[in-house]
């Protein structure tokens, strides 16, 4: 899953200009993280496998917040009838999980973490960007 900014195309593009961006990586790394840890404590707990799986890093003026965990956008996102923005309808489905037992469901609710984490801090995000764009 991706979350980006809309409108700072250019001031990345004026970013390219700068000779010494390292205030700006460490404030981008700031940034992301404040998100990271927003959406650690907001992932569901379960066996907490995708709270320690959310991790950030910055690179070539780009900072990321995310998980490797395959079913990660689908707890963010939902699925099947609870799906945002519709999801499969041939319901119900039956799966076979790691261990060779058959479970059978109509999809689960989304729970998001990633997004919220996001949007409940794009004030600050801003503040650090900006503190680190000044002092260069």
């Amino acid at each position: 899953m991706s979350i980006k900014f809309e409108g700072l195309e250019e001031l990345f593009d004026s970013l390219e200009e700068l000779e010494d961006t390292t205030n700006v990586e460490a404030a981008l790394g700031t940034a992301c993280a404040l998100v990271e840890a927003a959406a650690k404590q907001k992932a569901p707990k379960g066996t907490g496998e995708l709270r320690r799986s959310i991790t950030s890093k910055v690179e070539n003026m780009e900072g990321v917040v995310y998980t490797p965990l395959e079913y990660a956008p689908y707890v963010e996102y939902g699925t099947g009838l609870f799906a945002e923005n519709g999801g499969r309808t041939d319901v119900p489905w039956s799966y076979l999980d790691e261990r060779g037992e058959w479970h059978t469901t109509s999809g689960m609710h989304p729970i998001p973490y990633m997004r919220p984490a996001l949007n409940e801090n794009r004030e600050k995000i801003l503040r650090i960007l900006k503190e680190g764009l000044l002092s260069d």
